[in-house]
């Protein structure tokens, strides 16, 4: 039996040798097929700073900070098997500068590395588009800055309000040109994402110029702030600018006083606060008495001075623009008979009894007021197409009635005269 088997493996054994070499060699051409070997380019993978506290606490360093002058991300070109790297993204690297391998030069060595373990033997970087992080050793200065809270992605029918922050003021400290060009520290508030309403949120710096500013060089004595945030239901009311109490020099007027804008804002506030409120008033008030101008007399007005408290402005715009035209009063009298009046509508059953005509016709004094561009209209007695109402006679005697105006201008007057009302049957 041994003798058989013996002879099984030893019988033709070059064959059987260049069969197994022949079908490695197919195995392997198969694997490179199926499996081949790419290059895949990933950009955007953030570059981190290591144990910079470390070297900011030496001794040496106490008046000194790092100005990071290399910022932003890495791209990479990395070679594996496709298996391996097709899927990978900016995600699956670390790009970092370790504060340990300074020595002086003001450039420390960017590293790259899968995040995964298992694949830092099988990938190959071949591109690497920043290898080292210029730095340089400046004077150090601390600073308190202002800690701001701002709200992004609110629904636009709600508004955010703050209602507290754990800090007002925070040290930052780093460069000196760098910590002078800090404007505030603002925690920006997602609404749209917060799963209550008190947050911990991360502080960003922003620059004078209100642009946010990289952070890389600076130090803050707290990364986060608590903030709690309301949020209140949003309502549109009309904006009205009240004249009442403007002053107007002797013998002028307001004119118009609709031209303004907006006519309609937005606010917000607690529900039972909301619904007691159906207008902003703003009151139209000068340091001296309006007179007649070439151009309107144009003021603007801050909304949020005008809300009550507790109410909030929804609107992007705060300014309410109002002009105001003056005009001067004009002042015309005419002196007219009775019988030059249109009598209209007596009722049936009674009679007018004051003569019509002879030295018993009534005179009557016309005083027309109003603005003097309205009254400068009326060249004659014929232009105020003055009447009498009659129609609501209910008795005879002696009775009050106005004169009445139908110019179709912006004027008045106050006449009056006394008619004898009689029966028509006596």
């Amino acid at each position: 039996m041994r003798s058989k088997l013996k002879a099984m493996f030893t019988r033709n054994i070059g064959v059987k040798l260049l069969s197994f070499v022949l079908a490695f060699f197919i195995w392997i051409i198969i694997m490179s097929i199926s499996d081949p070997q790419i290059t895949k380019k990933i950009d955007g993978i953030p570059i981190e700073t290591r144990h910079k506290d470390d070297f900011n606490n030496l001794e040496e360093n106490e008046d000194l900070s790092i100005n990071i002058l290399t910022t932003g991300t890495v791209s990479i070109k990395v070679s594996g098997k496709r298996s391996e790297i097709e899927e990978l993204s900016a995600g699956d690297f670390v790009a970092y500068a370790d504060f340990n391998d300074f020595v002086g030069i003001n450039a420390i060595p960017i590293h790259v590395e899968p995040r995964k373990q298992n694949l830092v033997n099988s990938l190959e970087i071949t591109y690497q588009s920043k290898t080292v992080m210029q730095v340089q050793l400046v004077k150090s200065e601390t600073k308190l800055i202002n800690v701001v809270v701002e709200m992004i992605n609110v629904p636009d029918d709600k508004y955010a309000y703050c209602k507290s922050v754990s800090s007002k003021l925070l040290e930052v400290t780093g460069p000196q040109e760098v910590v002078e060009s800090v404007g505030k520290l603002v925690a920006y508030v997602d609404v749209a994402h917060m799963s209550g309403s008190m947050d911990y949120v991360t502080l960003e710096p922003v620059n004078l110029s209100g642009v946010k500013m990289d952070a890389s060089s600076l130090e803050v004595s707290q990364s986060t702030v608590r903030v709690e945030v309301a949020l209140y239901p949003v309502k549109e009311v009309d904006v009205i600018i009240d004249t009442s109490e403007t002053e107007v020099v002797s013998g002028f007027a307001i004119y118009d006083a609709e031209q303004y804008s907006p006519k309609k804002i937005r606010i917000a506030a607690e529900e039972e606060t909301l619904q007691k409120i159906s207008m902003i008033r703003i009151p139209f008030k000068t340091d001296e008495p309006l007179i007649k101008e070439i151009k309107p007399v144009t003021m603007d007005f801050d909304i949020t001075k005008y809300l009550p408290e507790g109410v909030y402005l929804k609107s992007e715009n705060t300014v309410v623009s109002s002009s105001i035209v003056i005009e001067a009063l004009g002042e015309k009298e005419y002196t007219v008979k009775l019988s030059e009046l249109e009598l209209r509508g007596l009722p049936e059953g009674y009679r007018l009894e004051t003569p019509l005509e002879g030295d018993d016709e009534p005179e009557i004094t016309i005083v027309v007021t109003g603005f003097k561009p309205e009254t400068d209209k009326i060249t004659g007695v014929e232009d105020l197409h003055a009447y009498i109402d009659l129609e609501k006679v209910m008795k005879t005697g002696l009775q009050t009635f106005s004169v009445k105006l139908d110019t179709g201008l912006d004027v008045k007057t106050e006449a009056k005269v006394e008619l004898l009302i009689g029966n028509a049957e006596e």
